[in-house]
C-alpha cells in the first residue's frame, strides 16, 4: 500500500506550540499513530540534549525542574541518567 505524502507542522512558540498533522489522516490513522509517535520521539530527545546542556551551563536540577513545571527530584530522576 503506497500512502500519500503527510506532513507535520509544527507553530508557536515557547509553551504555545501545536502540532498539526497535515494531509488525509483519516484513511489511515495507524499511519498517523506512527507518525506522532516519531514526533515524540524526536522531541524526547531535544529534551534530554537541552537538559544536558543546561547541566553542563551550571544550571541546577531545581532550575530544570522550575522550567519543566516539576520538582528537582523529579528531574534529577528523569534525565540524570543521561549523561
Amino acid at each position: 500500500m503506497r500512502l500519500n505524502a503527510r506532513r507535520v507542522r509544527i507553530v508557536g512558540q515557547s509553551e504555545g506550540f501545536r502540532v498539526r498533522l497535515l494531509g488525509d489522516w483519516e484513511q489511515h490513522p495507524l499511519q498517523g499513530v506512527k507518525e506522532v509517535r516519531g514526533i515524540e520521539r524526536a522531541l524526547g530527545k531535544a529534551l534530554r540534549e537541552q537538559v544536558r546542556r543546561a547541566r553542563g551551563a551550571g544550571c541546577s536540577w531545581a532550575d530544570i525542574g522550575e522550567v519543566l513545571g516539576t520538582t528537582r527530584q523529579a528531574a534529577w530522576e528523569r534525565f540524570s541518567g543521561d549523561h
